[in-house]
């Protein structure tokens, strides 16, 4: 009934394929060119296929606008985590200068011209200081896109209890597909499995790392955390297009319901 792609290759090359400042050829080819590579992966012989789900890669958020010209009807969310917690998992390397986060500095013109913006040169930045302006980049590419799409995209905070705001909000109220008993059994049973570990020899349960995260961050962490994310990780929680918005202070919004 559903297809499901996870950070599959074709539409990620796709999203990238003008380049994130689209300097290679312009939002419309590129959306063009995705909008082809959608086509593709979702024909079907099945007449019993009703939707198309897609994951991407984080680094695709700053080329949404390529996604939402091709699909300007699709709804989709954004799922973030808290800065201090998302750093940890993405500097969890043996040499933290080959982090994906780090290495953009070379490659990335939005980070490029962060570090331009700035009094200082690049080679003043720590890794540490990279990595938070990496996902910064993309956390203020998804902050623009939500406010600009009326409500197509939603802002979702990763939390231990994150698979009861797909089942109860999410899936019927966002993406408009009810889900069974049956449906709903299945997706308590997987969400149970850490999903980079699903199919291989040490499969587990999934235990929740947020404490261990913060307990271990370094100082170094921590302040970049602070100085270069944490800014933009507040507009998304106060964003109205949050699923649990937050108001200025961080209470939740009484109003979270109606999202």
């Amino acid at each position: 009934k559903h297809r499901v792609y996870s950070e599959s290759s074709p539409p990620i090359a796709a999203l990238r394929g003008c380049g994130e400042d689209y300097s290679d050829c312009s939002l419309e080819a590129s959306a063009n060119l995705l909008k082809d590579v959608v086509y593709m992966m979702g024909r079907s012989d099945d007449p019993k296929e009703e939707n198309l789900f897609f994951k991407f890669q984080s680094v695709t958020t700053r080329t949404m606008r390529t996604f939402r010209m091709a699909f300007p009807t699709t709804p989709w969310i954004f799922l973030y985590r808290e800065p201090v917690e998302v750093m940890m998992s993405q500097l969890d390397v043996p040499k933290m200068s080959r982090a994906n986060c780090v290495k953009s500095r070379n490659s990335s013109p939005m980070v490029r011209d962060v570090i331009r913006r700035s009094d200082y040169k690049a080679s003043d930045f720590l890794d540490e200081e990279f990595c938070a302006i990496h996902l910064a980049t993309l956390c203020s590419s998804a902050f623009e896109n939500l406010q600009d799409s009326d409500g197509l995209g939603m802002a979702v905070n990763y939390h231990p209890e994150l698979v009861h705001d797909f089942l109860d909000t999410i899936f019927p109220k966002h993406f408009h597909t009810p889900v069974d008993k049956a449906g709903r059994d299945r997706v308590l049973k997987i969400s149970g499995t850490y999903s980079k570990n699903r199919g291989r020899h040490e499969e587990g349960g999934y235990k929740p790392d947020s404490e261990a995260k913060e307990r271990n961050a370094s100082e170094e962490i921590k302040d970049a955390a602070k100085l270069f994310l944490e800014p933009v990780y507040k507009q998304l929680q106060q964003s109205e297009y949050n699923i649990m918005p937050q108001s200025a202070d961080g209470d939740d919004d009484e109003e979270e319901d109606e999202v």
